[in-house]
């Protein structure tokens, strides 16, 4: 018997959604939604696009749920309709959702998450600065899209290939992701699962704390979003084809009770993994201090002079912590515990000829990433139009700054960000006027922008890094002179 059947028989409404890849600037760029989200540049996004729960409303242009009465005056409102229809979705606490199917081919890194979406405006509070949506029927909400926990990744996740977690090569293998609130339903789950033949070593749970969200399918009640990420193919053409046709790959459902049932056995707030290790970049790099100002006296030697200002533009912490977030009701646009963030202040390119230098740390040849890469957004669409993955593109590209033979020199990189390719190591800039992709590709002159750094998984704590046990990124404006 096939699990759907199973299901079935033991009394759950089984519906089928759908996980795709989401292109956040095309539908920026078409009016579909006023902000990228952050988008990691090179990082592409998959999101599962859930059904109505049954007796739940649908939106406009979703298939109603099964068994649905439009004439029922009991149905629970439809969800809020932001980027497409059920991409956030309000869920019983005696539902689960279930991803069946096979992982990405070999990239570098890849993660999957449930996260809380967005939830209802608090009274007497502007939510201005926020995004927002919503109406009387619906609730009025706005959006946190803050991770519940740890993500499941290609270093931990149980596959065929890596039963129970063991070692071994998780990509191209068979999986199941079980998302619930409550013990009772995991395990109803996975008996089902186990009677229709499926294996418990491949099976991973993404738990969701009910303490720190607000379900139910009531107006104002929460909502939540289950989102992939992936860096790094190892074969594009490859990886391409695979993001592009991820529902073939990898089946969603979401499971309901017939007769709802009590939830009596939530899932507690996670031990979150500690990201500290003990160990510093300042213990692991010999002499950073003066290199640091060295290779930052060099490339102010080398760009600045007559013809151009500089200034080095000052960072702070980029995102906080999840459940932080949660506590602070603040948007933190689809974070990742595997990650640590943080930003430039806001600047402006006031003519093509200015530019930004990028240097610092090789976060990989010191253990504590698999990968960190930069982010140029524009601040109003918060779109990342241009990036790095520093340590993967430009590994020795401060050698020609230090003495040869400086042996050190390998821990350094850096690297231009500029509208033209005048040298080695650009990333080029493109314009948002007139860009035939779309506006929301690029970002014009005199306008808001920003720098994002991102340091992915301390290879000891399998976490992103602790925010102070790196040697922060840094950056260089260089303006014109008029």
């Amino acid at each position: 018997m096939n699990f759907v059947d199973t299901l079935n028989n033991r009394g759950f409404i089984v519906q089928e959604g759908k996980l795709s890849y989401v292109d956040i600037i095309r539908l920026c760029s078409e009016g579909k939604v006023n902000s990228c989200l952050g988008n990691n540049v090179g990082a592409p996004y998959a999101v599962c696009f859930l059904p109505p729960a049954p007796n739940q409303d649908p939106s406009e242009g979703q298939e109603p749920p099964i068994g649905y009465d439009p004439y029922n005056s009991n149905n629970y409102p439809a969800n809020i309709d932001y980027l497409a229809p059920g991409f956030s979705s309000k869920l019983r606490t005696d539902e689960a959702i279930v991803l069946i199917g096979i992982t990405p081919p070999p990239a570098l890194y890849y993660c999957f998450r449930s996260y809380i979406g967005f939830i209802e405006n608090k009274p007497e509070k502007d939510y201005s600065e926020y995004i927002t949506t919503g109406n009387d029927y619906t609730g009025f909400y706005h959006m946190l899209f803050s991770s519940l926990g740890d993500q499941l990744n290609n270093y931990n996740l149980w596959t065929d290939n890596t039963p129970k977690g063991a070692p071994g090569n998780t990509y191209n293998s068979s999986t199941i992701i079980i998302s619930t609130a409550d013990r009772n339903i995991n395990r109803e789950i996975r008996n089902a699962l186990i009677m229709s033949g499926y294996s418990q070593d491949i099976m991973n749970n993404d738990n969701i704390p009910m303490e720190l969200v607000n379900m139910g399918l009531e107006a104002g009640k929460d909502t939540f979003i289950f989102m992939m990420r992936i860096a790094l193919w190892a074969q594009q053409e490859i990886g391409n084809q695979y993001l592009n046709n991820i529902d073939k790959f990898i089946k969603v459902l979401r499971i309901t009770p017939k007769i709802p049932i009590t939830t009596s056995a939530p899932w507690p707030v996670p031990t979150l993994k500690i990201r500290e290790t003990g160990i510093t970049e300042y213990q692991i790099v010999p002499d950073s201090r003066n290199d640091l100002d060295y290779l930052r006296n060099e490339i102010i030697k080398k760009y600045g002079g007559a013809n151009y200002e500089h200034v080095d533009l000052e960072l702070s912490i980029g995102i906080p912590d999840n459940h932080n977030a949660i506590l602070r009701d603040f948007n933190v646009y689809g974070d990742n515990r595997d990650a640590v963030y943080f930003k430039t202040e806001d600047f402006q390119l006031k003519s093509d000829e200015d530019f930004v230098i990028v240097y610092g740390i090789n976060h990989e040849r010191t253990g504590k990433a698999i990968y960190s890469n930069a982010s140029f957004y524009g601040v109003e669409l918060f779109n990342g139009v241009a990036g790095a993955f520093s340590t993967v593109q430009f590994p020795d590209s401060a050698m020609e700054y230090f003495p040869e033979g400086y042996e050190n020199a390998g821990y350094y990189y850096v690297y231009k960000i500029a509208r033209k390719s005048d040298e080695g190591n650009v990333v080029i800039i493109p314009y948002s006027t007139g860009n035939p992709l779309g506006k929301a590709y690029g970002v014009d002159n005199n306008q808001d922008v920003r720098i994002v750094f991102r340091v992915y998984l301390d290879k000891m704590a399998m976490v992103g890094p602790y925010v102070f046990d790196v040697i922060w990124d840094q950056a260089i404006l260089f303006t014109k002179k008029q």
